[in-house]
């Protein structure tokens, strides 16, 4: 399951880099201090929903719909975090 979701994430990462490096540090510097799965998720979400929906930015870009299903408690949290945020680390990096 991890893996989906760092590779969502890298491809996600991937689009918003092409569009802007900018945009994608943004969304990394937002969303690597949130502690909590509620917090994280909203601004992951927000953060690419306004990717989505800026007329200057215009990015086919959506949250996993396997991030949203699940139950996110305890150590499954981070690991999810780490795997979103490594992701997109990765294809800044590229």
């Amino acid at each position: 399951m991890f893996e989906k979701i760092y590779e969502w994430a890298f491809s996600v990462g991937v689009k918003i880099k092409e569009k802007d490096e900018k945009l994608l540090r943004a969304l990394i510097f937002d969303i690597r201090g949130e502690e909590t799965p509620g917090r994280f998720l909203e601004k992951l979400s927000n953060k690419l929903a306004e990717y989505r929906t800026n007329r200057n930015i215009a990015l086919d870009v959506s949250i996993n719909s396997e991030i949203v299903r699940e139950k996110w408690h305890g150590d499954k949290f981070y690991y999810m975090k780490a795997a979103i945020l490594t992701g997109f680390m990765n294809a800044l990096s590229k």
